[in-house]
């Protein structure tokens, strides 16, 4: 806004000043009139409405939500130290912004790890983060388990819907999925268009069943202290698809597809980096023989598994357990692996393994088998010998290239 004083009568320049001086200031937001949420539980159903530019509300404690909470677009919310909200198994959170209204979730000043964060622990289906920045959280975790620090926690029986968001500065993980590697479940419903920045460890943090809905190259990673997707086991029933995304997964323990009488199948698309930590591994599950791993890249976008340090028997290695016709790699790059056998027999180490604890089989095509501590192929008794093609190349494999009991 501008505004013209022109020269003349002095008195009256000197009122006008004085009357804009006063307009002004009463055009701006106090401070002090910013309401600050109770530390009440939210108990009915509550709306928390978009008061103009600037914060909206201030939370200095945990909320816990066991009712409908709804925050309509252009709220801001600010949160003191270890603030936070947790949405009970009884409540609901709908932060549905827009690209022109988000909702932010901050703290006072733009650090990492003030306060503690969002954690769901709710399946209501109108569980959503739509059009919303979460920033600054990770301080403390919701049960005393440091481990658990994120800007948003989701227990593996919630639901969640998160598009079109940030989700930044956390002091650990942006995202975080609860639970153990032997389980399956996915809360994430729905995952779209999102991106995570300058978490101080990985972006998303979760079991390998939220891979198949993450949404390829469209959601972005960048200045996370680890710019991958860590996917710390699980088992996979059903179909699954891991999309080519921008940054790597990474495996941290066992990731099984199908376990005993639960089959899975798990496609792995083109261009897909898969890491592997210490003594990881994937592999098509125990004893489950309608399973199977299909692993076919491209002259163009190769597929890679290899071990998160580039070293041999950096990681176990792919273990083939059923005889399905579609477990299959070509245009693939295997490296790193022998670490351990997935029986505990030391000699039945491999980067890639036809049988283990059950009879396996698998095509071989377009690929190199490189770095293993012990064998390129390994193929366990009572399993079918495995064709390798002239299209194979090997080298630096330990113990050798091929060996079937």
């Amino acid at each position: 806004m501008t505004t013209k004083i022109h020269s003349g009568n002095s008195l009256l320049s000197a009122a006008f000043v004085l009357f804009m001086t006063v307009f002004l200031s009463a055009c701006r937001p106090d401070n002090s009139s910013i309401p600050t949420i109770s530390c009440d539980d939210v108990v009915s159903e509550t709306t928390w409405t978009d008061r103009g530019d600037g914060v909206d509300y201030v939370v200095n404690c945990v909320i816990s939500v066991n009712a409908k909470l709804t925050i309509e677009p252009g709220v801001t919310i600010q949160f003191g130290p270890g603030a936070g909200i947790l949405i009970e198994t009884s409540g609901s959170l709908s932060a549905m912004g827009t690209a022109s209204s988000p909702i932010v979730f901050k703290s006072e000043n733009d650090v990492t790890g003030v306060w503690k964060g969002l954690y769901f622990k709710s399946n209501n289906v109108l569980n959503e983060l739509n059009y919303c920045t979460v920033s600054n959280a990770g301080a403390s975790s919701f049960d005393g388990n440091i481990t658990k620090l994120a800007n948003v926690r989701v227990a593996l029986s919630a639901k969640l819907k998160l598009q079109n968001s940030t989700i930044s500065k956390s002091a650990k993980d942006g995202l975080l999925v609860d639970g153990l590697d032997s389980d399956e479940l996915n809360p994430i419903t729905q995952f779209s268009n999102n991106t995570f920045s300058g978490n101080q460890n990985f972006p998303i943090s979760a079991l390998g069943s939220i891979a198949h809905v993450l949404d390829g190259t469209v959601s972005t990673f960048t200045g996370n202290t680890y710019n991958k997707v860590l996917l710390r086991g699980g088992r996979l029933f059903g179909t699954h698809i891991w999309k080519k995304m921008n940054v790597p997964y990474l495996v941290q323990s066992i990731v099984s597809v199908g376990y005993y009488t639960d089959n899975g199948n798990l496609t792995i698309e083109p261009g897909v980096t898969v890491q592997f930590a210490a003594d990881a591994g994937l592999c098509t599950g125990d004893y489950s023989t309608g399973s199977w791993l299909k692993a076919n890249g491209t002259l163009g976008e190769r597929i890679t598994f290899a071990g998160e340090t580039s070293s041999s028997g950096a990681w176990k290695g792919i273990a083939f357990q059923s005889l399905s016709a579609n477990n299959q790699i070509s245009y693939a790059d295997i490296s790193d692996g022998g670490s351990s056998s997935y029986t505990g027999a030391t000699q039945k180490r491999a980067n890639l393994h036809g049988g283990a604890w059950s009879a396996g089989t698998f095509t071989i095509a377009n690929s190199t088998v490189t770095n293993s501590e012990a064998w390129g192929i390994w193929v366990t008794l009572g399993s079918p010998a495995i064709s390798v093609p002239g299209s194979v190349t090997y080298s630096g494999n330990v113990s050798g290239n091929y060996y079937s009991e």
